[in-house]
């Protein structure tokens, strides 16, 4: 996320404000493949991992970034009502090993600085999921805005 306010209570930001910060981290000129975070925040409802969803999916269709392809996660929570999981309609479904789930688990904890009990910490699946795009106008369909909570 940058720089950009990731906390709870997020305002929304301008898409262009969100597009340049996608745009300065994305130095190359070409990718083979980029992984974001989903159109509706991987969970109930993180405004600033949607409106980076959807800066990149736009930087992809206006030329502004190049990647062969695009992966975008692919959770839901039911709104709340459990932790997040993979969607039924995931393109792309994959078990994590004990040794890269544990890395993973290690960065949240040791690298990011949450405790173990954390909801972060709880929410590190070992199944991942993504909708894949060989097209940013396959993507941008897709991704097309929806109505989420404020």
């Amino acid at each position: 996320m940058a720089d950009l306010d990731d906390g709870p209570g997020q305002t929304p930001l301008p898409a262009g404000q969100v597009q340049e910060t996608a745009a300065r981290l994305l130095t190359e000129t070409s990718y083979a493949l980029i992984l974001t975070h989903g159109p509706h925040g991987e969970y109930t409802h993180h405004r600033r991992h949607a409106e980076c969803s959807h800066a990149v999916v736009d930087l992809w269709r206006s030329g502004g970034i190049g990647t062969r392809q695009l992966w975008l996660f692919a959770y839901e929570d039911g709104g709340r009502a459990y932790l997040p999981q993979v969607r039924d309609d995931a393109d792309r479904r994959d078990m994590l090993t004990d040794g890269v789930w544990l890395e993973k688990r290690r960065m949240i904890t040791d690298l990011y600085g949450f405790r173990s009990s954390s909801w972060e910490a709880r929410t590190t699946p070992r199944e991942e999921g993504f909708w894949c795009f060989d097209s940013a106008q396959a993507a941008v369909k897709r991704t097309a805005p929806t109505e989420q909570p404020s």
